[in-house]
């Protein structure tokens, strides 16, 4: 009697859960809003960059001035600025990660190119935090005896590694939706004209003047921040070709429970 009053209840309990309507928990986005909100936090970085080294250069000493100037100087490694900028290419890492698995998927020829550019991505996230470009400047400047607009003598592999990516993107970028490849050139073109051409103003000014002075923080202000947006133009080039080519591809995620088994001595109850 027992068993068979504990088997009721654990049916009952079945049920009711059986019951209880599947649930989802979705989060709309869209490519314009999360373009502008980027944009705005990266004008605010800028501003926040310009604004401390004024502070630092121009005005008197006060309690933490130099302490809040390093920590929003888009000039350094491991502020506030750094882990943004790291945190834009992850998401434009995840983006292409999520439209190369939904063409694999879709059986697209073209799918080995998102992955590499994923995988290229996911490579200039962890650069931004350990400056593995930076690091090659005074070896290169050295053997290479450069200065003036080559200074900062990493843009000269900088230079020919994204010459090589064009060449071995060429077939891809015939292949992609005329808007998509529009706003893919205009975003390396925003973010190849800050890495490498305001890099080379820099360099000549801080061969000539060093880089201690408010005109070298604008210009590095200025080449950091074309940057931040040149890599925003590509996640909303991304999200739109989501959201047109791909017909506004769904990601989910659900969280599975482990399975229950029954007790069959339940289900079958002895006499």
């Amino acid at each position: 009697m027992q068993r068979h009053h504990q088997f009721k209840l654990q049916s009952m309990a079945t049920q009711t859960l059986a019951n209880v309507p599947h649930q989802k928990l979705e989060i709309p986005v869209s490519p314009q809003k999360t373009s502008r909100l980027l944009f705005f936090i990266a004008v605010v970085l800028l501003c926040a960059h310009l604004i401390g080294q004024f502070t630092e250069y121009f005005l008197p000493d006060y309690f933490s001035r130099d302490f809040l100037a390093e920590l929003f100087n888009l000039n350094r490694e491991l502020n506030i600025p750094t882990f943004y900028a790291m945190c834009l290419l992850l998401i434009s890492s995840i983006l292409l990660a999520i439209i190369a698995y939904a063409k694999q998927v879709r059986g697209d020829c073209l799918v080995r190119y998102w992955t590499a550019l994923s995988i290229l991505f996911f490579g200039l996230a962890i650069d931004e935090i350990i400056s593995i470009h930076e690091r090659m400047t005074k070896p290169l400047r050295s053997a290479l005896n450069a200065g003036g607009l080559l200074y900062y003598a990493w843009i000269i592999p900088g230079a020919v590694f994204v010459l090589l990516c064009l060449l071995a993107f060429r077939k891809f970028f015939r292949n992609l939706p005329t808007k998509t490849r529009q706003l893919i050139f205009l975003a390396g073109s925003i973010f190849v004209s800050g890495a490498i051409g305001v890099e080379a103003v820099g360099g000549y000014y801080a061969h000539l003047y060093g880089e201690q002075n408010m005109t070298y923080a604008v210009i590095a202000g200025i080449e950091e921040f074309l940057e931040m947006l040149g890599v925003i133009v590509f996640i909303y080039a991304l999200l739109s070709h989501i959201d047109s080519a791909m017909k506004g591809l769904s990601v989910r995620f659900k969280i599975a429970a482990r399975k229950c088994i029954p007790n069959t001595e339940l289900l079958h109850p002895r006499s």
